[in-house]
């Protein structure tokens, strides 16, 4: 098979993994672990879905019986290997079906650990999508409806012929490009009715019985749908009587759960930690980047920079990274891209073939002094990067040669990727090829910040096992940044996308205090603490100077991070809920965190202009269960019912951050 775009090569295939199995017998793929397998019928034009069984109940209703066909012969075999090159230890089942248009491949991969099966489908023309449904508008006229369209369930990612006549949808629409979008996620509640079909696209589509709160998730990888080099007109399309995700260019998986929404999010979460196991000292890290400031790259020397290291590790910070500015090439977000006749955006080795060598000037010593400096201090040292999307990233050897030297030069281990233009389907080919091979050589030792602020780039779920999502430029400068909408942002991801995958920002808010003159939630009235225990579920960013911090926002800060870096990794070990309402400057807020286990949760809530100092919460745990201990914060707790807690949290701007145990 051709480099997979999601799932590992199994390049170094191991042992199936316990609990998880595949076959294949008289014409039926079937794989799954303990909770969750799916099974198909062959047939020439390829896989039509038979079942999908979680924790024992059918969700689809009985498939008819394929009409008899000329004999397919597939080829068929199952490796154990990692889920991605840095995913959990999976099962992988290889199909191979010859078609009247050419081979037809399957690569499925199923973990031990969570109820999902994700699939690639290589075909010799991948189908496009194209609507089904449709027809005449209504005409007021009561005839009796006709029989449904036979439909080539085979040409669809996947086609689902539900065993339940009372469905919902929830439709997750995403929006990225940052810069000018801040309604990051919706979701819409709709109805599968069988007097409305629907066409939609997306990447995220849950399908759910209401009787039982059971249901499946059909997730793509793939950018979202305006961002795609080849547009799909639609993804998921329902016909009044049957569900399809639509057009096989990208992976899918599809997941079961239950429990509603609550549950909902429980799969989504795991899932992704399973394509991209969190690991300790690698991943949910607080990192500094002096960006934020926006003096760009005005500041940057070696004794800055030494400066901030060693900030950084008086304040408890994991990373201090340097933004665009680093190296000898000029940018065109340069302080210095008008002397340079103005700078690039891309084709970089053609503008300078040393584009990637560090600034002479401004490190005359190059990154020897910083990274002797970091190390001394328990530092890491990360860098900003810009692969070059010119000619569909056709440099993107050179491009990989140039982060593992970084990586094997000075330890340079956490990245920030910006700029980048994936165009066409080549060139999001090249791209993955980039992260991939960059990941294989380093052992997975070098963290990606993919960003998802502008321009055409994979977006949420188009490359999810590289590393963090770098979310949203906000700056104080252009009276963009406010601590309850970052807060917000972060709370209505973490519905679908586990926050220790997403970058969010504490900047200094004692800056541009003239811009916010008369505005009570202007970022100068909220404590650093409080910003960064807003963002702490998640990977943070101190997105300033820290030079410029005051020694007020500098004891804030050094009072919380010291105490998050305790609890960090139960922090990220599995789930992160949402709880209470959607921020908006008035309400109490925050985020209720559990190891996959369930044996150790968080509770992190952040009263701002809250009118009232107290109220409950619905959590998704018996609280009987579990010793409740206050790590930090001000405030009181008892429980209401089983799974309420009454909180009170007496100031405004406040937070109560609570431990419970088994």
């Amino acid at each position: 098979m051709a480099m997979g775009m999601i799932l590992s090569d199994c390049s170094a295939a191991g042992p199936v993994p316990t609990g998880c199995f595949a076959s294949l017998n008289a014409g039926v793929v079937k794989l799954g672990n303990r909770r969750f397998s799916r099974s198909w019928h062959i047939t020439r034009s390829g896989l039509v879905p038979l079942s999908v069984l979680f924790d024992g109940r059918e969700l689809l209703s009985p498939a008819p019986v394929p009409e008899t066909e000329e004999a397919v012969v597939p080829r068929f075999r199952v490796a154990g290997s990692p889920l991605t090159e840095v995913g959990a230890p999976a099962l992988h089942a290889f199909l191979e079906l010859d078609a009247p248009g050419g081979v037809i491949s399957y690569h499925f991969a199923v973990t031990p650990g969570v109820p999902a099966v994700t699939v690639e489908r290589i075909a010799p023309q991948q189908t496009e999508s194209v609507r089904r449904t449709g027809g005449d508008e209504p005409t007021g006229l009561e005839t009796d409806p006709a029989a449904a369209a036979e439909t080539d369930e085979a040409a669809c990612c996947e086609f689902f012929r539900p065993g339940c006549a009372h469905l919902k949808l929830r439709f997750f629409r995403f929006a990225d490009q940052t810069d000018r979008h801040d309604n990051l996620l919706q979701i819409e509640e709709l109805r599968l009715s069988p007097a409305e079909p629907l066409s939609l696209r997306g990447t995220l589509f849950a399908v759910e019985d209401p009787l039982s709160g059971q249901g499946i998730v059909l997730l793509k990888f793939a950018p979202l749908p305006e961002r795609r080099p080849l547009p799909d007109p639609v993804d998921f399309e329902w016909d009044t009587a049957a569900f399809a995700l639509c057009s096989d260019r990208y992976p899918w998986a599809v997941i079961g759960y239950d429990g509603g929404m609550t549950g909902l999010t429980r799969a989504l979460h795991l899932y992704q930690q399973e394509l991209r196991i969190v690991k300790p000292g690698r991943d949910g890290l607080a990192l500094s980047n002096t960006w934020g400031d926006r003096n760009r790259d005005q500041a940057l020397n070696e004794a800055f920079m030494l400066s901030e290291i060693d900030i950084a590790s008086s304040l408890g910070i994991d990373v201090c990274q340097i933004d665009d500015g680093w190296q000898g090439g000029v940018t065109v977000n340069s302080s210095k891209a008008q002397e340079a006749g103005g700078g690039v955006w891309e084709g970089y080795h053609a503008a300078d073939p040393e584009f990637w060598r560090v600034h002479a000037g401004r490190f005359p010593n190059g990154l020897a002094p910083l990274v002797k400096r970091a190390a001394e201090r328990k530092v890491g040292l990360g860098l900003w990067f810009s692969p070059d999307s010119s000619n569909d990233f056709a440099n993107w050897r050179r491009d990989v040669d140039t982060v593992c030297r970084l990586q094997r030069e000075f330890g340079v281990e956490w990245i920030k990727i910006d700029g980048v233009k994936s165009r066409t389907r080549e060139g999001e080919a090249n791209l993955r090829r980039f992260f991939a091979e960059a990941i294989r050589r380093t052992a997975g030792a070098l963290t990606f910040d993919l960003d998802v602020t502008a321009e055409i780039r994979p977006g949420y779920f188009g490359m999810p096992s590289c590393g963090t999502l770098f979310v949203e430029n906000r700056y104080t400068d252009w009276h963009r940044w406010w601590p309850y909408a970052t807060f917000r942002n972060l709370w209505q991801l973490s519905q679908a996308i586990p926050p220790v995958r997403l970058r969010f920002e504490c900047l200094n808010p004692k800056r541009n205090m003239d811009k916010y003159r008369n505005d009570p939630l202007a970022p100068a009235g909220y404590p650093l603490d409080w910003i960064f225990a807003s963002v702490m579920a998640a990977s943070p960013l101190i997105w300033c100077e820290l030079s410029g911090l005051s020694a007020e926002s500098r004891t804030e800060l050094g009072r919380i991070l010291p105490v998050w870096r305790g609890f960090r990794d139960e922090l990220h070990a599995g789930v992160a809920y949402p709880v209470g309402p959607c921020p908006d400057g008035t309400t109490t807020s925050g985020f209720f965190t559990t190891t996959a286990d369930e044996s150790t949760c968080h509770l992190i809530l952040l009263r701002d202009l809250d009118a009232a100092p107290e109220r409950e919460f619905e959590l998704p745990v018996r609280l009987s269960e579990y010793a409740v201990t206050t790590v930090m914060g001000e405030g009181s707790v008892k429980p209401a019912a089983e799974k309420r807690l009454r909180c009170t949290l007496p100031p405004r701007r406040s937070y109560l951050w609570l431990r419970l145990s088994r």
